[in-house]
């Protein structure tokens, strides 16, 4: 039998009080739990964050204002089996950037990847420079990686662009939109629900297929 990917439950502790479990393959999951208290809402910044503390299958954050940080500020509502959600385009806000990437630069990005049969990221500066690269379970695992490492090094993500090895689903892009990502780029599929969403959003969402760059939707961030 070949080896088998690890697959953990994480429970995030906010304030004393369980606030939701993901599953993960990681060993370390402070990045992704800051990414994911992010991304729905319960923080802003990481300065919201007085202390994270992970103890086993447990995350326990505590806050810097614990009595005002209580619920999730998330704006994807799933249904009861949590197989669906939509995106609030409306709350999101949009994303107004200069950020322009050659495609030969795009291309170049892709050897960064993290080689694995599951989901994998990397975040670079807009002159190319990786700044951090992570693998997960699932493409919104590994974005909120990213966005986490990126709120403790306090990175302008503004100035950045993201590839994925993977599908991107409409709940990356809602990830991405939320940390002011403008590029965004797969070198697989994204759905239909995904490019919608990014294009409501001002995100610019690409293809890598070899040497081509395909933009998907109404919005390019690449120079030829």
């Amino acid at each position: 039998m070949t080896n088998l990917k690890n697959e953990n439950p994480v429970q995030i502790i906010v304030n004393g009080r369980a606030a939701m479990t993901i599953m993960t393959s990681a060993e370390n999951p402070t990045d992704l739990v800051v990414g994911q208290l992010y991304t729905e809402r319960v923080i802003e910044t990481y300065t919201d964050i007085s202390s994270i503390h992970t103890d086993g299958p447990q995350t326990s954050v505590v806050t810097a204002n614990p009595f005002e940080i209580l619920l999730s500020r998330k704006t994807v509502l799933a249904g009861c089996g949590g197989a669906s959600s939509f995106l609030d385009s409306g709350r999101l806000g949009n994303i107004t950037s200069d950020l322009f990437v050659s495609e030969q630069q795009l291309r170049r990005s892709t050897e960064h990847l993290p080689k694995t049969s599951w989901h994998s990221t990397a975040l670079f500066a807009e002159d190319g420079t990786l700044l951090t690269a992570a693998e997960d379970l699932t493409s919104q695992n590994a974005a909120d990686r990213i966005i986490g490492w990126g709120l403790a090094h306090n990175i302008d993500f503004s100035r950045t662009y993201l590839l994925f090895s993977g599908n991107i689903v409409a709940e990356t892009v809602r990830k991405t939109v939320l940390a002011k990502i403008p590029l965004t780029a797969t070198n697989a599929e994204a759905t239909s629900a995904a490019v919608a969403a990014a294009d409501d959003a001002g995100l610019a969402l690409h293809r890598i297929t070899g040497n081509t760059i395909v933009t998907l939707g109404r919005i390019s961030r690449c120079t030829p």
